[in-house]
């Protein structure tokens, strides 16, 4: 690649960037935003006051019970910067807003304070942004190391103006840092399976391990990278005994024991009972999907998962809250129109009509197929991506209770990938096409 490309390439993903900063202070707020920098009370604990009991595992749940329910149950990295952010500020934990109340109305929530003070809502959502930037960046370097420079170009294009991608990623909430981990995983896993070496599998590792304490579902993004490693070592290992394959499985293990690491270093709560929490966390992210479903209804069939799924992954259906009572709310139906016409909201014509779905998806399985035969990517970097692509989608439809766009975010830079490659194959075969029939033409002349 020339000096003139990386200059394009530079200034493509400076815009880009711009683009996603520029709406941050526009966003129509959501009662999560409100309870994220709530949680920012245990940065002051930690950091501030040097008090780590008030961080670790309780086991009788007597002391702060809804904070620790809270810390066990989110990620960290999130509401560690929210509270660095109002310390910054000289806010303390106690000037800090309460979190949301979801059982009570937003006037109710807005009367007693719980909407958090509005220059650090707003330096909140520009951190947020700021990872969701980073993310769209490492999306591009992840498709121009594995793909072709077009196809990086017009998925970081559509990855950034997807209105879903940026109402949930430029909100003071986990789905920031939730994507940035997603794509540094996948931009380290391929990097790795470019040339495997040892300081690369430890970066695969610490990745990894930021991305599971961004936001726990991304253990799905991390089990996929490293078993798509893991699948050559093994394969040659069938084919009789290999040194060089044994290596490579250590590497594995070491990226494995990293993340776990990593993890657990930026979760204070888990330092006194790290076996004990993993079962539990489980046992209460079940309970709060089973409660979301009592409380606000969920999928009554098969049939409803898979309408949900095509309507929020292949539509792209937008989203601005998920409780049906927020459409009567005279605020937020002002900021959502303030949003929508400022000209920072992204592509509005996705999410807005079902036929451009059925296009979506049948330009996805196009490039589904195209990328397994694309003899021109490295083979593991096509096992990479299609077994995130396709383990992403599998475990998206099998577990999502809920109409909610948010739960289906990890799954659209997915479906960005396989249109972007359908496009960019369709293009290259009317272009050869088209210079057949014109070298034709010529002959007959």
């Amino acid at each position: 690649m020339n000096s003139w490309q990386l200059r394009f390439d530079a200034i493509w993903l400076g815009l880009l960037a711009l683009y996603v900063l520029a709406g941050a202070r526009l966003m129509p707020f959501h009662g999560d935003e409100s309870t994220l920098i709530y949680m920012g009370r245990d940065y002051y604990y930690l950091l501030v006051e040097g008090d780590l009991s008030r961080l670790e595992y309780d086991p009788s749940w007597s002391t702060s019970p809804a904070e620790q329910h809270l810390r066990l149950l989110n990620g960290t990295i999130s509401k560690t910067v929210y509270g660095a952010l109002a310390h910054g500020m000289g806010l303390s934990a106690r000037e800090l807003n309460e979190q949301w109340a979801w059982n009570r109305d937003y006037s109710w929530n807005a009367e007693r304070g719980r909407i958090p003070n509005l220059a650090l809502l707003r330096r909140t959502r520009l951190a947020s942004s700021a990872q969701l930037a980073l993310a769209a960046i490492c999306f591009f370097a992840l498709l121009r190391l594995t793909l072709n420079r077009p196809t990086a170009w017009i998925a970081s294009a559509l990855f950034v103006l997807h209105p879903n991608i940026l109402i949930n990623g430029r909100r003071a909430m986990m789905e920031g840092s939730h994507l940035l981990g997603v794509m540094l995983v996948l931009l380290a896993g391929a990097w790795l399976l470019q040339e495997r070496r040892w300081w690369r599998y430890a970066l695969l590792g610490v990745c990894a391990g930021f991305a599971l304490a961004a936001k726990h579902p991304n253990l799905i993004v991390c089990a996929l990278a490293l078993s798509s490693s893991s699948v050559r070592p093994f394969w040659r290992l069938l084919r009789g005994r290999d040194k060089p394959a044994l290596r490579d499985l250590a590497g594995i293990a070491l990226a494995g024991a990293i993340m776990i690491a990593v993890f657990l270093l930026l979760n204070p709560a888990w330092w006194n009972a790290p076996t004990q929490l993993p079962a539990l966390v489980l046992e209460m992210r079940a309970d709060l999907l089973q409660g979301q479903i009592e409380a606000f209804g969920g999928y009554q069939d098969f049939a409803e998962q898979v309408a949900g799924f095509f309507q929020f992954v292949f539509v792209g259906a937008r989203q601005y809250f998920e409780v049906e009572a927020w459409a009567a709310y005279a605020p937020i139906t002002a900021q959502i129109a303030s949003y929508e016409s400022s000209g920072w909201a992204g592509a509005l014509f996705i999410g807005a009509s079902g036929r451009l779905g059925l296009v979506c998806l049948l330009l996805s399985l196009l490039g589904a197929v195209a990328l397994w035969r694309d003899k021109r990517v490295l083979a593991e970097h096509r096992l990479l991506l299609l077994m995130w692509i396709g383990g992403t989608a599998l475990f998206t439809l099998m577990v999502t209770p809920l109409p909610w766009a948010r739960y289906y975010l990890p799954l659209l830079p997915a479906l960005i990938i396989l249109v972007s490659h359908a496009l960019v194959t369709l293009a290259r075969w009317l272009w050869r096409n088209s210079r057949k029939r014109a070298y034709g033409i010529a002959g007959l002349a």
